[in-house]
């Protein structure tokens, strides 16, 4: 039986590393590593809704600048988004989210088919898109309070850019909560899942959570 000074060693000992896995710099971004290098999975888009959506695989240019600090302002210069009119044409062509809802039937039906081989990956990703579009809802709901979306640029579309949002917040919680059965551990992978998770994105930016979901 350990002594009461050899526990509080192994006490204190344990309080240190777990204080040190929690210790990630998030003003340095880990080196680049492929996300599916560190969570290797099939992926979430079919082939075949990439041919029947490629036509809407457009990006927007940049919009310009404005010093007003406002709420849009901040979530144009975040990080890029999917293309918004290839998510909502790839939503729209599953039925699994439509004018903002999700439909979590036709959710189940179609991650049962993509992630067949893996209940872990079918529950991770389910668990995923109900998380984020939660979150895309209050997020696009306090946009709108703020001023009315500008048009898109000449020659572009008009599409929703809920669709874009849910789609990157649910690729970036699903690397974050990868199962352990395919996760790869290697040090730049760990690095990598430990600044996702706690390293949050800057303020007013779209809701792309850092937080443990």
């Amino acid at each position: 039986m350990l002594s009461r000074t050899q526990l509080l060693l192994v006490v204190v000992g344990f309080c240190l590393n777990a204080a040190a896995l929690g210790d990630v710099d998030c003003s340095k971004r880990p080196k680049f590593v492929d996300p599916k290098t560190c969570c290797p999975m099939p992926d979430l888009i079919t082939a075949e809704l990439k041919e029947k959506c490629k036509s809407f695989d457009m990006t927007p240019p940049p919009r310009p600048t404005d010093a007003s600090g406002s709420l849009e302002s901040k979530r144009r210069h975040h990080h890029p988004h999917p293309p918004p009119c290839l998510m909502e044409c790839i939503f729209n062509e599953t039925g699994i989210y439509q004018n903002r809802h999700l439909d979590e039937t036709k959710l189940e039906s179609y991650i049962n088919v993509v992630f067949a081989d893996s209940t872990d990956l079918q529950n991770v990703a389910t668990q995923a898109f109900v998380t984020c579009a939660e979150k895309v809802a209050d997020f696009e709901a306090k946009l709108s309070t703020e001023r009315p979306r500008p048009s898109p640029p000449p020659g572009m579309p008009v599409c929703a850019h809920d669709a874009g949002h849910l789609m990157g917040c649910v690729f970036k919680n699903m690397m974050k909560n990868c199962p352990d059965s395919i996760r790869n551990d290697d040090q730049e992978c760990t690095d990598l899942r430990e600044f996702f998770i706690n390293c949050k994105p800057p303020r007013g930016g779209p809701p792309f959570s850092s937080e443990k979901a």
